[in-house]
């Protein structure tokens, strides 16, 4: 049986792991650009940013399904391309490599420090300690869950309470069209739904380290870890929107980086030392989670392939440095239609786990009609031209104005294959 120090400690590192580079840029500048739209799109981000995570993590304990059998139902060729595309994206393609990079942005690039070779040094130093951290899988959650994660809630706690309440700037009164749209997609920015899904793998490996857990004993320790750190994301998320509502009129430079803002909002509300605590902040946040993910992309393909897990750390680190040193910018505008094209189809396949689904038809057709839905809106967020009639249609389907345009598609589709099915 397992300790409510054990229970607090893994839901913290959870929490850590989960909250990263994306969880902290992007609330703000959404509140920043919808102003008093700010509620509709917090909640329409916290849907796709906490929501729908907690839902992959209660299919991951239903089920028992790890990322290796997530898709199964759809195929084995597709379980497999749908794994390493889950593990590449969350790992040394996107979101760990922009972990480094926000870091750098927030702690040294805003503090004058500029030069190349300064960038280079420090994303050295950054990924060498995620490094150390991530040799010893089984040591992951007590070594963010007692060490980092502390440090990291501190921090957020004395920006949010100084944002919340000691904030002299009111909400900003803006005209946005689709706030709810725009809201749902930048929670695909979290790379969370993903990461969830992977991660409680990560949770439970090391809760089993000299335990034996009955099935309803994990399953209890997954819900109540899942409900501590998405309870923290959802309070976080809505306080820095709100602060970033309240921040509405300050202008930003034309080409501004994503992390101004954040500079911006810590140096307005905390002074002088502002900065110092923005870049603690960031640089735990985007730690734990560069953690997180390098033990994850390492733990999979350690097992595909004839590789050690120590090797495999140790290449997926390097590979996350270089990619680190194109830039938070550039890094997101790669990750934004590979998310737009993903979450559709692991939103559905989280679902289809949660309610025990067993016919493979009704996987196959409801991941095909999300995989090409998903298709065409990243085709448009890259500015590839498509045909009239294909664009005609799409927009045709209801719900395309809040970002799912997938949803009804799938739901009728699925319905049909089951009915087929029964008879």
């Amino acid at each position: 049986m397992y300790g409510i120090g054990e229970l607090i400690t893994a839901g913290f590192a959870l929490f850590a792991m989960l909250f990263g580079a994306g969880n902290l840029i992007f609330p703000p500048i959404l509140g920043y650009e919808l102003g008093n739209n700010w509620i509709i799109a917090a909640f329409a981000f916290i849907l796709t940013g906490v929501g729908i995570p907690l839902l992959g993590l209660i299919s991951v304990a239903v089920t028992g399904k790890s990322v290796h059998n997530f898709a199964d139902k759809v195929a084995p060729w597709f379980s497999k391309f749908y794994a390493i595309a889950l593990i590449l994206s969350i790992g040394p393609l996107l979101a760990l490599p922009r972990t480094g990079a926000t870091a750098y942005e927030v702690t040294f690039f805003h503090a004058g420090f500029t030069s190349p070779i300064m960038k280079y040094v420090y994303l050295g130093i950054y990924f060498t300690v995620a490094l150390f951290f991530s040799l010893k899988s089984s040591e992951v959650v007590d070594r963010i869950g007692k060490i980092l994660t502390p440090i990291l809630l501190i921090v957020l706690f004395v920006i949010l309470v100084k944002g919340i309440f000691f904030n002299d700037l009111t909400v900003v009164e803006k005209t946005f069209e689709l706030p709810f749209k725009k809201g749902f997609i930048e929670g695909y920015q979290t790379l969370d739904a993903l990461a969830m899904i992977v991660f409680a793998g990560v949770i439970l490996n090391a809760v089993r380290k000299g335990k034996k857990l009955t099935k309803q004993q994990e399953f209890s320790f997954l819900i109540k870890t899942g409900l501590i750190a998405t309870i923290g994301l959802t309070i976080v998320y809505a306080g820095l929107t709100y602060i970033g509502a309240t921040f509405g009129n300050f202008e930003l430079a034309s080409g501004a980086e994503k992390t101004d803002l954040l500079v911006k909002i810590s140096e307005t509300l905390l002074g002088n030392i502002g900065y110092v605590v923005l870049a603690i902040c960031v640089a735990g946040a985007c730690l734990t989670t560069s953690i997180g993910l390098i033990v994850t992309v390492a733990e999979y393909f350690s097992t595909v392939l004839k590789i050690s897990y120590e090797k495999l750390v140790i290449i997926t680190t390097i590979w996350a440095y270089f990619v680190a040193i194109f830039g938070v910018n550039i890094i997101v505008i790669i990750s934004v239609p590979i998310l737009i094209f993903l979450y559709p189809m692991s939103i559905a396949l989280i679902f289809m786990n949660l309610f025990k689904i067993e016919n493979d038809k009704v996987h196959k057709a409801v991941v095909f009609i999300c995989g090409v839905i998903g298709l065409y809106e990243a085709f448009g967020v890259m500015g590839i031209a498509l045909p009239e009639k294909i664009v005609n249609i799409y927009n045709m389907l209801p719900l395309s104005n809040l970002g799912l345009a997938w949803l009804l598609p799938a739901l009728v589709v699925g319905f049909v294959c089951g009915i087929k099915k029964n008879r």
